[in-house]
């Protein structure tokens, strides 16, 4: 099972390129503050749309509030949610952008990748053809914000100038 939080559907809704998380991973489970977070920007979105009707993404309830309620003062309610799902779930991957979150997913022995780790994999694989342009684009068009040497290293893994 694969957990994703809100950023890495975020970014991949924004490039056109949402088909990538099925053609990697299957099926993705979000929880419901994840889902909420996305129909705020995303609701008449035919692709977001499509992805919950054809059941690419499928929003899952969390059990364990008191996870969470202790979550939010250090988290956003979706990341934690999404760490709380992962964790519930015995996910064997949690897709999760945020530093502080990745931080915390790590420390409760999850296995993590963001918008680049996907990027990455979808290259390695195939599926598109430069990370760079679509980084470019996500920073330019989205405020994405990735620290210059983390850049430099994510082109240098996909052999892109």
């Amino acid at each position: 099972m694969i957990v994703s939080n809100t950023t890495s559907i975020s970014n991949l809704l924004h490039l056109n390129n949402i088909s990538l998380l099925a053609e990697l991973f299957g099926t993705v489970y979000i929880p419901e503050a994840v889902a909420n977070e996305l129909n705020v920007v995303f609701l008449s979105s035919g692709e977001w749309q499509k992805c919950i009707e054809g059941e690419q993404i499928i929003i899952q309830p969390i059990s364990n509030t008191i996870f969470v309620k202790q979550m939010v003062p250090f988290l956003h309610q979706g990341e934690a949610e999404a760490i709380c799902l992962s964790l519930e779930k015995k996910a064997r991957l949690c897709l999760i952008d945020d530093k502080d979150a990745r931080t915390v997913a790590q420390l409760n022995n999850l296995l993590v990748t963001g918008t680049l780790g996907i990027l990455l994999k979808a290259k390695e694989t195939g599926l598109i053809s430069s990370v760079k342009k679509l980084i470019d684009k996500l920073r330019a068009e989205h405020h994405f914000w990735i620290r210059e040497d983390m850049y430099q290293k994510v082109l240098h893994i996909a052999k892109e100038p």
